[in-house]
Order: C-alpha cells, then sequence, then structure tokens
C-alpha cells in the first residue's frame, strides 16, 4: 500500500496543548487518530492521551498485518478508551470525568473507515474537490441541518462550543461509524481539530492540497489557521494521508511502503513535554493514567472473545 502521511500539533494561543495526535501503520494498513481535549472539564488532555494511546495500541495488536474488523475495531477502542478515562477519574475521586472528541480512520486493502465522537473532523477529498466530511455532534451543527445558520458562521455562533457527545463522562459516547469508502489514487483523508477548521474553508483547504505536496500543503493550513486565530488561537491538529503516490517535483516524502513492515508514531510524549512547564497534568500522572489501558484493553479482548 502506498500513501504519504504526516502529522503535525500546535498549541496555538493557549497556555498548553489539550490536543493528541497519532498514527500508526503495518505493511497492509493504517491508523491515524486526533483527540481534542474539551476545555470544560477537568484533564480534558488526559482524556485525549488516553484516547490516542488505547487506540494505538490496540490497532498494534489486532493488525496483523490488516485487521479483520475495521468497524469492530474502532467501536472496541473508543469504548475501552472511554472506560479507562471513566475508571480513572473514579479512582481519583473526580466529580467531573475528563473528556475529549475523537476521530479515528483506517485505511487498508484500497477502502477506508473512521468513526468520530464530537467536533473533531475527517475530510475526503479526491484529486479535483471535495467530497464529504465528519457530522459535528454539536448544537451548532443542528442548526446547519436546519437551515438556520450559515456553515461558515459556525465558528463565530455563541454556541460553538457546545457538544451532546464525547469520550468520558457519564454517558455511553454515541459513536458514528462511516461505511467502507474506497479511495483512489490521490485521493487525501484529513483528520483534524476545530482549531483547524474553523479557520479555514474546504475550498482553500481543497485548493492548498492541490497546490502542494502534503507535508508542505498542511504546514501551510496551519499557518494559516493559526494566524487568523491570533492571540486566542485554539490548539491545532491535524494528521493527513494522501492514497498513492505524490505527483509533486522536488518532493521529499514519506511513502508508506518505505516504512518498513510494521511501526508505531505519536507526538504524545513529544507534547507532552514540550509544554510540561505550563501544562498542570504532568508526565507522571499521565503515566498512572496510561497504565491502566491495558487492562480495559484486555476487558473488551475477553467481552470480544467471550460474548
Amino acid at each position: 500500500m502506498k500513501y504519504v502521511v504526516y502529522q503535525a500539533s500546535r498549541k496555538g494561543g493557549r497556555p498548553y496543548n489539550e490536543d493528541r495526535v497519532a498514527y500508526a501503520y503495518t505493511s497492509d494498513a493504517l491508523f491515524m487518530v486526533v483527540a481534542d481535549g474539551m476545555g470544560g472539564h477537568s484533564n480534558g488532555q488526559l482524556a485525549a492521551q488516553m484516547v490516542t494511546q488505547t487506540m494505538s495500541s490496540l490497532f498494534q495488536s489486532r493488525a496483523r498485518p490488516a485487521l479483520n474488523d475495521i468497524h469492530a475495531f474502532l467501536l472496541d477502542g473508543i469504548y475501552a478508551a472511554h472506560d479507562a478515562i471513566n475508571e480513572y477519574a473514579l479512582r481519583k475521586r473526580m466529580k467531573d470525568p475528563p473528556r475529549t472528541t475523537c476521530v479515528a480512520c483506517v485505511v487498508q486493502r484500497g477502502v477506508a473507515c473512521w468513526a468520530h465522537v464530537g467536533d473533531s473532523r475527517l475530510y475526503h477529498f479526491d484529486r479535483r474537490q471535495f467530497l464529504s466530511r465528519t457530522r459535528d455532534h454539536s448544537a451548532v451543527q443542528e442548526l446547519v441541518d436546519e437551515g438556520l445558520l450559515d456553515e461558515d458562521q459556525m465558528h463565530v455562533h455563541p454556541d460553538r462550543n457546545k457538544l451532546y457527545n464525547s469520550v468520558g463522562g457519564f454517558a455511553l459516547p454515541d459513536i458514528e461509524l462511516s461505511e467502507l469508502i474506497p479511495l483512489r489514487e490521490g485521493d487525501v483523508l484529513m483528520l483534524c481539530s476545530d482549531g483547524l477548521w474553523s479557520e479555514l474553508n474546504t475550498r482553500e483547504m481543497m485548493s492548498t492540497l492541490r497546490a502542494y505536496p502534503l507535508e508542505r500543503a498542511i504546514r501551510h493550513l496551519m499557518d494559516h489557521a493559526e494566524f487568523r486565530g491570533g492571540r486566542y488561537c485554539d490548539n491545532l491538529s491535524i494528521v493527513s494521508m494522501r492514497y498513492g503516490e505524490e505527483k509533486f517535483d522536488n518532493a521529499e516524502l514519506i511513502l508508506g511502503d518505505d516504512l518498513g513492515l510494521d511501526g508505531f508514531t505519536t507526538q504524545l510524549r513529544k507534547l507532552g513535554k514540550r509544554d510540561a512547564d505550563k501544562d498542570p497534568f504532568g508526565d507522571p500522572d499521565i503515566d498512572k493514567a496510561v497504565a491502566e489501558i491495558q487492562s480495559a484493553l484486555a476487558k473488551y479482548n475477553y467481552r470480544k472473545e467471550n460474548p
């Protein structure tokens, strides 16, 4: 499977970064995930980290080298992370469990499938046009669906931060799954947090992706979004892949079939250390929380094998 993949995350104008972004891969499959810790709840970055870590670990354990059931993997991974977050909150006697959005995607055997909770988005482009995006689980999305609000006004509406769905919290997440979507040469899948999509429209995204190799295009999009957000810019994160070969002259590429038989990459630890002096949720606490992920995964694997 040939593809190019690139990820980036910035704290914008915020004191620390509550977003987490990661991808993992084998020779036959690619997994990508973005989680945006919800700032209205304590330790949102913990919830985001547990989602990305849980799902990446589960992918590594199940992709041999491809997943047998993509839908089951996406559901199991998000539910396992939800349980791990809530169990941590109970042990710490938190009044309100940490919460996060999540968008995750698997690409294998020429198809893509994704799942999301909240307002972190996946965009699908082909060589010529914008094809689709995930539907936000938010109050303003419902206004758009009802024809009461234009989509370009979503990011300035006073209710823009009101989400009715999250990973972590007292209610189970309502996970929205896509069908298996065939991919064609040159298709781009872009997963991002609202700090990125709220500052850019699909026309700008499409024109940038058509003009540049993936890494340069993503850097341009991040720069534009951060500039427009100004001093109050939200955290902004993205992981994106272009399916097939990049057809740009003099491009320095990271191709999927050049990555080795299997592997894993993440910005979780890098982000945690970079912002440690400003992040009230330090590395020791993260390590303790992430230690619970394995038990959550074991639980879900047991349930799957013993229904």
